[in-house]
């Protein structure tokens, strides 16, 4: 798989007095990926575990082979995901969460996640959540 992709992160806050007193709050990162392997995943899900399998994953890249995650060099390193509806979670065995609602993106890391583990979705505290979840790894 060739990848050419990048994950950005850009909060920008503008606080003014209401004059000419201007204080600027900004937090960015960008970051390119050139090799490496993704997949994307979506569903929906309740107040029960969803589990997404990393290896294989279900998604297929450009030539057409499922995503795997589960060789010795298929580490994951980051995540991102989204949710529509309740607020749900995604968290992967390593303890490392990310939360959403509204269809905000919420990015991280994936810790000291493992070849072949899983994700585990599930709405916070009730209800019901689309959502999509993005890894990427080496």
């Amino acid at each position: 798989m060739a990848i050419d992709g990048r994950i950005n992160v850009d909060v920008l806050f503008h606080d003014t007095d209401g004059t000419a007193s201007l204080k600027v709050v900004s937090l960015e990162d960008s970051t390119a990926y050139t090799t490496g392997q993704v997949a994307i995943v979506t569903g929906t899900c309740g107040t029960t575990n969803v589990t997404v399998a990393t290896s294989p994953s279900t998604f297929r890249d450009a030539s057409g082979a499922i995503v795997d995650f589960g060789t010795d060099d298929g580490i994951i390193q980051r995540f991102a995901f989204s949710a529509t509806g309740s607020l749900a979670y995604c968290e992967n065995q390593a303890g490392a969460r990310a939360f959403s609602a509204g269809g905000r993106v919420s990015v991280n890391d994936a810790g000291s996640m493992q070849a072949g583990e899983e994700f585990a979705i599930r709405t916070y505290t009730s209800g019901t959540a689309a959502w999509t979840l993005v890894i990427y790894g080496i």
